[in-house]
């Protein structure tokens, strides 16, 4: 079940973020990562999080965004994370 108002407030984040260009933000998550996501961590993301990163996915780039300004140094790479975890795991 999709909370629409919080579809329509994570979609709107994303867009300011975008207009700030501060960050890095690179084609949102598809469902198929964010299943992957949810199952490796053991949680799942609301509603509003979930629109966010399906909109754009922020993310810190080395030599881009080195900025003090930078807003994407928070921003956890979930790409990355899951075929780090993915790279670990398998033999």
């Amino acid at each position: 079940m999709t909370d629409g108002a919080g579809v329509a407030l994570g979609i709107e984040a994303a867009r300011r973020l975008a207009q700030l260009g501060l960050v890095d933000i690179q084609p949102g998550l598809t469902d198929a990562e964010f299943v992957s996501i949810e199952r490796r961590f053991g949680f799942e993301f609301a509603d509003d999080h979930r629109a966010f990163l399906a909109a754009g996915l922020p993310v810190w780039t080395p030599g881009h965004d080195d900025h003090p300004d930078t807003a994407s140094r928070g921003w956890p790479n979930w790409r990355q994370l899951d075929s780090t975890l993915q790279d670990e795991v398998t033999p």
